[in-house]
């Protein structure tokens, strides 16, 4: 279906008005240009203009303007080299824009893409779908029919009008961030006191870790992501060897290397990058040696997959590191019960049916950014992959209250003794915010070097391939290329009872039916399972990173192997290696040779 870009325009429009976003926390303003080289002709058909107010009227001296620009450009989805005429004419639009956003649905270079960061340039990558996606549609968020359009190319439209608004709202998390950075440190949440005092409990909770790492002399290395303007990150400085401090808002990491210079601090390296969607600046330096990975103020919420991100987090720690995360609660009592004052001691207000955050910088300055709210779908995983210390949330009657019942003195320090009661009772989970405190667990994991050994002890003929962590079969293939039939999994099953493990190996393309390994083992299909990242790691493997040999030898490992990997014809094979930063690529005979014992099944 050949898209029609005026209709993606439009169907945002309509959408962005349906959702109540228009005027209520930015305006659409028509905008058009042409470029002199004729690369680059804007109009309200190919463009939108958004108009953020900025905190000028409340904040004169700080800010020089009282709106702040943002352009989303659609024409140029299928852009790749940029050449230097269109790369000027977007230098000329910063003159009147804050910020440009181009929508792009090809793979665009990453040297061109840093360039454009650097130049308040954003590129917001989605997939169009197919048809066969489109066709599989179940629901969409206030449909916008499509004049003269049939109902599939209505369908594919709002698909896409919907990922570009989820994409937006993570944009305008951005522009929160850039336009709060000046008045961050003085003035944000200290107005909103159950925000205040969320943050004094959270930094209280923080110190707490700390202080228990270093005593125990884990002390070298500690990442904070989301650092705003370093408010936990000079903390952990005079704590830790080295801290590494992430935040998307160049704005902000320019207050905090301000705070850094104006401290003469040395052991912080403040970076502009963004943890969901970038590789970040020096992670193969602290990549399995982190001490403490912290992730605070909501910071959980703010990214979609949460599992890619544990998952990440887990990667960046070594054996026994911690992980000091915090969320917006989806059990929070505000969802349940409604005062009927509108002065709220909280900045932000969560919107559970929108998966989204209204956030009150001022006033007269709000936004509506995604916001991903903890509850048994995050907090699994959690459990899944590390070992949690504590889950507490906070505040719970605070979030209720009135800001200016909290003004009072005596009604303040009452309600934050009875808040803090509240959030270390287990049974009261009901506060605003979930502070979620865990570790990995401690074991090292010792598979990569298991599968070295066997390879030199038989001569093997292999080569390793090095590359960013993988944690899905997907994400191999898009490391080594889509050699399905040659790319071998290694799938891990548990016997509950008898604690034995079952480790199948199969083309990558192929689905295992679990009930066929039951039959083999002659057990209820109900007493295996399969196995958990915790039990992995038993056999000596990390998340993404299971090897098809090399197991640990402490574990007893039943062995199959399907008879199509034998059969097929590939002169090398791919497979995991021990180690989720490399794939093995080895001589099909010679990995035949390793695995002579498995017994050969037809999966």
């Amino acid at each position: 279906m050949k898209l029609n870009v005026p209709h993606i325009v439009s169907t945002i429009e309509a959408k962005f008005e349906a959702e109540g976003l228009v005027n209520k926390f930015f305006k659409l303003k028509p905008y058009h240009t042409n470029d002199h080289s004729g690369l680059l002709s804007l109009d309200g058909k190919n463009c939108l203009l958004l108009e953020f107010a900025t905190p000028q009227d409340e904040f004169p001296g700080t800010y020089a303007s009282s709106v702040y620009r943002v352009l989303v450009i659609f024409s140029l989805y299928e852009e790749i080299d940029f050449p230097p005429a269109l790369q000027f004419a977007f230098r000329r639009l910063r003159d009147y824009i804050d910020r440009i956003v181009l929508w792009s649905t090809v793979t665009v270079d990453q040297n061109i893409v840093q360039l454009f960061k650097d130049a308040r340039v954003d590129i917001i990558r989605t997939e169009i779908p197919s048809k066969d996606e489109v066709l599989k549609t179940k629901a969409i968020n206030y449909f916008i029919p499509i004049e003269s359009g049939d109902l599939a190319y209505s369908l594919m439209v709002n698909m896409i009008a919907e990922q570009l608004i989820k994409r937006l709202r993570k944009l305008f998390h951005l522009v929160l961030s850039e336009m709060a950075a000046p008045i961050y440190d003085k003035s944000y949440g200290k107005a909103k006191i159950a925000t205040h005092e969320f943050m004094e409990y959270e930094s209280e909770k923080l110190n707490k870790l700390i202080k228990k790492l270093k005593q125990d002399g884990n002390d070298q290395i500690a990442i904070d992501i989301g650092c705003g303007t370093g408010r936990h990150s000079f903390v952990m400085a005079r704590h830790f060897k080295t801290v590494f401090a992430y935040d998307f808002s160049p704005n902000m990491i320019d207050e905090a290397n301000r705070i850094r210079r104006d401290r003469e601090i040395q052991n912080i390296c403040f970076f502009v990058n963004d943890f969901e969607y970038e590789k970040l600046i020096d992670e193969q330096q602290f990549y399995g040696k982190c001490d403490l990975v912290v992730a605070s103020f909501g910071m959980g919420s703010f990214v979609e997959d949460s599992n890619s991100m544990l998952r990440r987090f887990y990667d960046w720690l070594k054996p026994g590191g911690y992980l000091f995360i915090s969320f917006y609660n989806a059990n929070s009592i505000t969802l349940n019960v409604t005062p009927t004052w509108r002065d709220s001691a909280l900045v932000a207000q969560i919107d559970k049916d929108n998966n989204s955050l209204e956030v009150n910088l001022t006033p007269k300055t709000r936004f509506n950014i995604f916001c991903k709210l903890f509850d048994t779908g995050i907090e699994g995983p959690i459990n899944r992959i590390f070992n949690v210390d504590s889950i507490s949330t906070y505040p719970m009657i605070m979030a209720l209250l009135p800001n200016n019942l909290l003004e009072n003195e005596f009604a303040h320090a009452a309600f934050v003794a009875a808040d803090k009661t509240l959030a270390e009772n287990k049974a009261g989970q009901n506060g605003y915010y979930v502070i979620v405190t865990a570790h990995k667990p401690p074991q090292a994991t010792s598979g990569y070097s298991n599968v070295e050994r066997i390879l030199q002890d038989l001569n093997a003929e292999y080569e390793v391939l090095e590359h960013q962590p993988v944690l899905s079969m997907e994400d191999v293939k898009r490391e080594v290329g889509p050699l399905t039939k040659c790319i071998i999994k290694t799938l891990l099953i548990r016997h509950k009872d008898t604690e034995e493990f079952v480790a199948v190996l199969l083309q990558s393309e192929k689905r295992l039916d679990i009930n066929r390994v039951a039959d083999l083992l002659d057990v209820n299909r109900y007493h295996i399972h399969f196995a958990r990242e915790k039990e992995i790691l038993q056999l000596g493997f990390p998340l993404g990173g299971i090897a098809p040999f090399g197991f640990e030898a402490s574990n007893t490992v039943h062995k199959y192997v399907d008879s199509a990997i034998i059969s097929h014809r590939c002169k090398w094979l791919y497979t995991g290696s021990g180690d989720n930063r490399k794939t093995l690529k080895i001589r099909k005979q010679d990995f035949l040779r390793i695995i002579a014992d498995y017994q050969r099944v037809d999966f």
